[in-house]
């Protein structure tokens, strides 16, 4: 008997300590979440509790350019949106495994519950899969198959060399692949017979076209465009990658903005936001950026109004060429409208130490002056002659607002230096 009363005390008492448990549970499921004016917080949860590494993503379009704030979710569901400038926002959930919860209007200094929603199954899931895990589907030829295997060129020595053009030797330099436009085939090419002949024509159009078609004979023509007609097929049969995990760790402590700006006809190369020598150079300052062969502009992002402007280029010499208009086939996107028109051709830009923001930029057209050509006396000359010159270089000055054409002669006489000027 006193056995029995015991177990069954044991019983009451594992029952009672799981009763607190899940009560305490439920709490803490519930309990607000600090926030202050500018915040918004709450918790994500699902049908089996709260969702942890998850994505609350909040987005306006009440700002001068398109804002949007995302952050992840902590191990019991929990979020802050900090700092937000004062607008409303459309607030979802998203995440691996789930699809995106519906969108709620909220306020900063309003709390918000969320209701994760999971994916009805493995193809809805991975569809915000990385494209990396897109691209990860590509069959790639055996390391026996080099070099010179069927359908490989024979400048391609290895299957690294071989992986290298498809990454950033080559096609991911421009593209990312995997993305929703680039592991689907577009609608316009659905009369094809083939996959391997829509894929051939993709890589056809528009002003890039020429540059695409000539990657794929460095990778080896027939045995590239198999291996997409095959990765785009069998993704249209059904075929996904493998889950990524959900962020763990440091990786939920981000917060991440975005902004719009450029224009929709316009591609964003590259970006500066400080001098890279002195971090603290430009703090929450405006950003630069560089659109390359599209525009012939340099975006501006100022982070603290939340508002873009432009810097309008110019070139020294009206003769300076402009990206070419010329297509091999048309887009499937802008049709025959040549809607990169630049001149300046703008790369990397970079701030120096007094605030300025250098470019390398075309001002001219290619062919260099005849004391950077071969046969000159120049010391640079003698050492590496230059007959053309892709680009050159140019400065703005965010404090006098003026764009200047720059010349690098440290070694030209006086006489060279006034005849370039």
């Amino acid at each position: 008997m006193k056995t029995t009363r015991m177990m069954q005390a044991v019983f009451v008492a594992a029952v009672c300590a799981l009763a607190i448990g899940a009560t305490r549970a439920r709490q803490g499921m519930t309990a607000a979440v600090p926030i202050d004016g500018d915040d918004i917080g709450g918790i994500v949860s699902g049908p089996k509790g709260p969702e942890a590494g998850v994505w609350v993503i909040a987005e306006t379009t009440e700002l001068p350019t398109r804002f949007v704030r995302i952050v992840v979710t902590d191990d019991r569901g929990r979020y802050v949106l900090p700092d937000l400038p004062k607008a409303n926002y459309t607030v979802w959930v998203r995440g691996y495994g789930l699809i995106d919860s519906p969108k709620t209007t909220a306020q900063p200094g309003k709390a918000l519950n969320l209701t994760a929603v999971p994916a009805p199954d493995p193809r809805a899931a991975a569809e915000i899969y990385p494209a990396g895990y897109w691209l990860s589907l590509l069959k790639v030829p055996e390391k026996s198959e080099f070099p010179g295997g069927a359908g490989i060129s024979q400048g391609v020595k290895n299957q690294a060399d071989w992986i290298r053009l498809i990454k950033s030797g080559g096609c991911t330099s421009c593209h990312q692949l995997g993305t929703t436009g680039t592991r689907k085939l577009p609608k316009d090419f659905d009369h094809y017979p083939s996959s391997v002949l829509a894929w051939e024509r993709r890589l056809q159009s528009g002003q890039a076209g020429t540059n695409m078609i000539q990657t794929l004979g460095q990778i080896g023509h027939d045995r590239a465009l198999a291996l997409f007609a095959d990765w785009t097929d069998r993704i249209a049969a059904g075929e996904v990658p493998q889950a990524p995990p959900r962020p763990q760790g440091a990786e939920r402590n981000v917060v991440i903005t975005e902004w719009d700006w450029a224009d929709p006809k316009a591609y964003l190369h590259d970006e500066v936001s400080t001098d890279r020598r002195n971090p603290s150079l430009n703090s929450f300052g405006k950003i630069y950026g560089s659109l390359e062969l599209s525009a012939d502009y340099l975006p501006v992002l100022d982070p603290q109004e939340h508002s873009i402007g432009q810097v309008k280029l110019t070139v020294r010499d009206p003769n300076t060429p402009q990206t070419s208009q010329l297509m091999i086939q048309p887009s499937a996107y802008w049709g025959t409208d040549p809607v990169w028109k630049s001149k300046n051709n703008v790369h990397n830009p970079m701030y120096d130490e007094k605030g300025r923001v250098w470019i390398t930029s075309a001002v001219r057209p290619p062919d260099n002056p005849a004391f950077c050509k071969s046969g000159s006396e120049h010391p640079s000359a003698k050492l590496t002659p230059l007959e053309r010159s892709g680009r050159q270089l140019a400065m703005y000055d965010p404090k006098s607002g003026k764009l200047a054409h720059q010349y690098v002669l440290q070694h030209a006489s006086p006489d060279v230096r006034r005849g370039c000027e």
